[in-house]
């Protein structure tokens, strides 16, 4: 069964799916965000509706030195109410830089910045879960 990727904001939510042996993530479309947290649940929850999926994985964003930021607390709610609304286990997964990594790769890439906007939350959302699966896998 497969696991879904989550990389939280505001104004979009990027996500990702694994294949259904749980080794592999693939970015999907991004959802686009209502810049509130109880509002964004509601929205992703609804669609992952149509999804079968053992967990969700969500990155959090916490300061290089591993503290929490103001945003931490804003993906900890939101995580809260999206495994309520869900039913499914949602696992919090530190996502340090993982939006820079793909900022740079997409810019390496020669990816214009409007087309870079588009798909840099639902890769980053495919960084966190590959990490999240990669770990899951070695042990």
């Amino acid at each position: 069964m497969k696991i879904i990727g989550v990389d939280y904001g505001r104004a979009r939510i990027g996500v990702a799916f694994s294949d259904d042996n749980q080794k592999i993530a693939f970015p999907k479309d991004a959802v686009l965000g209502k810049h509130d947290p109880e509002k964004n649940a509601h929205l992703l929850s609804k669609e992952l509706e149509k999804q079968s999926y053992a967990a969700i994985i969500v990155g959090l964003p916490l300061l290089m030195s591993g503290k929490d930021s103001p945003m931490t607390e804003e993906v900890k709610k939101f995580a809260n109410l999206l495994e309520s609304l869900t039913t499914k286990p949602v696992i919090l997964w530190d996502e340090r830089l993982t939006s820079k990594q793909i900022e740079r790769e997409l810019i390496f890439s020669d990816v214009k910045r409007k087309e870079r906007t588009k798909v840099v939350d639902s890769m980053a959302a495919a960084l966190i879960l590959q990490s999240y699966l990669d770990t899951k896998n070695r042990s």
